[in-house]
């Protein structure tokens, strides 16, 4: 019994959201962030998943995340939103309407338009 309760507690933690100020947002090191519900989740947000993250949600239009430092970012970013991922970092963005996504050679990336299956991207892919 006590052992089912632990698994059911852990089960149930949410991930939290970054830490912003206005809609500059930030994960604090080695964690996982979710922008569903934070400033990010709106439009024109700058989110920064840059030490060792992993980084989730859906943020609005004119999103633009930096995902850097051995992060992982799976997201979804609405119209004229923007990823670059270096640093030995994985991506995997879909986006809802126009956006680009910048990859390093040293990162692993797979972008999704719409409904699509992922693709994956080498330097970069974008959205129409």
């Amino acid at each position: 019994m006590i052992v089912l309760a632990g698994v059911a507690a852990c089960g149930s933690d949410p991930v939290p959201p970054p830490a912003c100020t206005g809609t500059s947002c930030a994960c604090a090191p080695n964690t996982s962030c979710d922008i569903d519900g934070s400033a990010c989740a709106g439009g024109s947000c700058t989110l920064a998943c840059a030490m060792a993250n992993d980084c989730s949600g859906t943020c609005g239009e004119s999103c633009s995340v930096g995902c850097s430092g051995g992060s992982t970012c799976s997201m979804t970013l609405g119209a004229s939103g923007s990823v670059s991922c270096s640093g030995g970092s994985t991506c995997e963005i879909r986006c809802t309407g126009s956006c680009s996504l910048s990859c390093s050679p040293d990162s692993s990336c797979r972008l999704a338009c719409g409904d699509a299956a992922f693709m994956d991207v080498v330097e970069g892919g974008a959205c129409p």
